[in-house]
């Protein structure tokens, strides 16, 4: 690069960033991610549905669940006005989704028209909008006041900040295409690390293409030559995917590109430009694998047909073999002290005594026996003798699976702690505790490569020597994605062939079902439900532990009020599973 496109280069990015941090810097500025949560839930609540929030290319709009909103808001003078835009906004999203009013599979959407269908619609969605909500006509007043102030001769005045773009709804039967992007390397851990995470801009649609392995091939470098730093976006050609890490590299050409188009493949990669986005219902179905390892087929529930798709994934069970001895130990080392609480806190539960009702003898009378007893006698009838109460140890008749999830979403971050890293030591100091109470315990995890590849590892059977397999949950490593119904129905089928009476499956996840193929948003989580009411009919109960803040917009809806927590650290995490096992053991 000559020493003048060096200079201009460094010039324009020192005013774009000072031009971007005083905006963000204003007292008065309003960002989508600081009210995220409370919005999404806000939505949630309004429309009924299990709404996702994401950033806008500009203005917005609502497509099937997914809300787009602008990344921040200015332009009132005060924060409380600019927050009550984003009200605004995702009321006025709601009433339009209701109504539903947008474009349609197989209509044609250029974004002029589509600002323009949002105006025209904007009068029928006004009228229902002031009368659900009357709040918003003075807010509407105020931002459309706002907006007609700022035209000019030269500029129009300009409302598609306030009614957004129309966009496109597609219905999920209609996806019928194959993925066929899809190797063998899919059977295979991804060794390599990743090293460099960028965040990409907002994108609102997806648009995934197939590998064309000839262009691909055939591939001869192209550059346009128009800015100091380029990226080029796809038009029509293929370059090989070679997987290096030039990311950090190519970070200020990358702020101006479009992530329109994607191609799905199974190539190692070393860095992720990340795209807060996900389309759930435009994934294509997934190919058959042909393989010949032994596999077990699982129905699936189609919520929107209320009926299976019978022997519809393939899951593969497998047998961890490496070990990780130096993990082990330095779990142990690190959290000696919290693992020695954890031991008294579960020696005293262990020793409590409990009450046993209706005992041959006891040290008091149990009344409700008494009155038993008074009833047959009068009645004629043989009177039963069990009519002490009785305190004693309990005896522990009682199974517990804990199910952790190694997708790669926990090769992430909550808290400043690696997800895999708290699920692996949590499994170790607690699977500890379990062993040396002598409960009848299994540690398994899993991930998916689509319907067709869903891994179910087990690193302790319920009747494994624990001094061994202690050894290998350190070998774990994240890969694949979260199909987590076929692993609860899995994992039911294993204890199924437990004698005890008390069984439990634990599950560990972020709490998000997802994979390579269609399995996320609404179809995800029916099927998570439909898989746990199950496990309900068969007398395993259910709990499940995320380790993953967005969590609370999941587990909710799957595994109801009482039946979930989210915890960030090992500590909590440990304590949380000591009170379940209480509530565990006396049950029992």
């Amino acid at each position: 690069m000559a020493l003048d496109e060096y200079l201009y280069g460094k010039i324009a990015n020192f005013f774009k960033k000072r031009k971007r941090a005083e905006l963000e810097a204003s007292n008065h500025a309003v960002k989508l991610d600081e009210i995220k949560q409370r919005l999404t839930i806000f939505a949630r609540a309004v429309t009924g549905e299990p709404i996702d929030i994401y950033h806008a290319e500009r203005e917005g709009g609502y497509k099937n669940n997914n809300f787009f909103l602008p990344v921040i808001y200015t332009e009132l003078e005060t924060y409380e006005q600019n927050l009550s835009f984003y009200l605004f906004r995702v009321l006025y999203l709601s009433v339009q989704k209701n109504l539903n009013i947008n474009w349609h599979e197989g209509q044609e959407h250029p974004i002029g028209q589509s600002r323009a269908e949002a105006l025209k619609a904007s009068r029928k969605i006004k009228k229902v909008l002031f009368k659900e909500f009357p709040i918003t006509e003075k807010i509407h007043q105020e931002l459309h006041l706002h907006y007609k102030a700022k035209a000019t001769e030269k500029i129009p005045v300009d409302y598609t900040y306030l009614y957004g773009k129309w966009m496109r709804n597609v219905k999920e039967e209609n996806q019928k295409d194959k993925l066929k992007n899809f190797n063998d390397k899919a059977k295979k851990a991804i060794k390599e690390e990743i090293k460099t995470i960028l965040k990409a801009n907002p994108v609102e649609e997806i648009i995934t293409i197939e590998v064309d392995k000839k262009q691909q091939e055939d591939y001869v470098m192209t550059h346009n030559f128009e800015k100091i730093d380029t990226a080029e976006e796809h038009e029509g050609g293929w370059r090989d995917f070679d997987g290096e890490d030039e990311l950090d590299k190519h970070s200020k050409a990358l702020e101006e590109l479009n992530m329109k188009y994607t191609v799905r493949v199974d190539d190692t990669v070393h860095s992720v430009y990340q795209a807060d986005f996900v389309e759930n219902i435009t994934v294509s179905e997934s190919a058959e694998i042909n393989t010949e390892n032994y596999c077990i087929p699982y129905d699936e529930w189609d919520y929107s047909k209320r009926a299976y798709k019978e022997a519809f994934c393939k899951l593969y069970p497998k047998k961890i073999k490496e070990n990780n001895v130096a993990y082990y130990k330095k779990t142990m080392r690190d959290n000696a002290s919290t693992l020695l609480g954890l031991r008294k806190m579960l020696t005293n539960l262990n020793n409590k005594y409990q009450q046993q009702r209706r005992q041959p003898q006891g040290e008091e009378f149990d009344i409700d026996a008494l009155t038993d007893l008074y009833s047959d006698v009068h009645s004629g009838h043989t009177p039963s003798e069990n009519i002490y109460l009785s305190k004693r140890k309990k005896e522990k008749d009682v199974s517990i699976l804990m199910l952790l999830d190694i997708s790669l979403s926990s090769d992430g971050y909550a808290a400043n702690n690696r997800v895999i890293d708290v699920e692996k030591q949590v499994s170790i100091l607690f699977g500890e505790i379990l062993n040396e109470f002598h409960v009848d315990f299994s540690i398994d995890c899993f991930y998916s490569k689509t319907r067709n590849y869903a891994t179910y590892l087990t690193l302790k059977e319920f009747d494994d020597d624990w001094n061994k397999a202690k050894y290998k949950i350190g070998a774990v490593e994240p890969e694949g994605y979260t199909r987590i119904g076929t692993a609860l129905r899995h994992s039911g089928t294993l204890l199924d062939k437990r004698n005890t009476k008390n069984k439990w499956v634990v599950l560990i996840s972020d709490g998000k079902p997802n994979d390579y193929d269609k399995y996320e948003g609404k179809y995800g989580i029916n099927d998570v439900k439909q898989a746990l009411r199950e496990l309900n009919e068969r007398n395993i109960n259910s709990y499940a532990l995320a380790i993953e803040a967005n969590a609370k917009y999941y587990l909710p809806q799957m595994f109801g009020v009482n039946h979930y927590e989210i915890l960030t650290t090992p500590v909590e995490l440990l304590q949380s599973l000591t009170k379940l096992y209480e509530k565990i053991k006396f049950q029992s």
